[in-house]
């Protein structure tokens, strides 16, 4: 099973970009475990601030059970699914 759905992503955010954000997912759902929501989200946020430059706000929700209605920065937007623990994470970076 693939582990990523890429629901949105909006032309701020390159292929590259894409790539990285996924790997910091990955990398701080299997650091921490997924009873640390709150801990996942901080350390993308501090990694997308320390690679991207400041204002980025990552949300976790259960897919399916979640909806983000906001407007992003230039663009910079990107909603995935994690299909394993059926989280949906929308990130993307606030107005300066």
């Amino acid at each position: 099973m693939v582990r990523w759905e890429v629901v949105d992503k909006k032309i701020g955010i390159t292929s590259i970009m894409k790539t990285n954000i996924l790997a910091a997912i990955g990398s701080a759902i299997d650091s921490r475990g997924p009873n640390e929501r709150y801990k996942i989200a901080n350390d993308i946020k501090e990694w997308l601030e320390s690679t991207y430059g400041k204002r980025w706000t990552v949300l976790i929700g259960d897919t399916g059970r979640y909806q983000l209605s906001a407007s992003q920065y230039e663009s910079k937007f990107i909603r995935v699914n994690e299909t394993n623990l059926k989280w949906t994470f929308d990130i993307f970076q606030q107005i300066p």
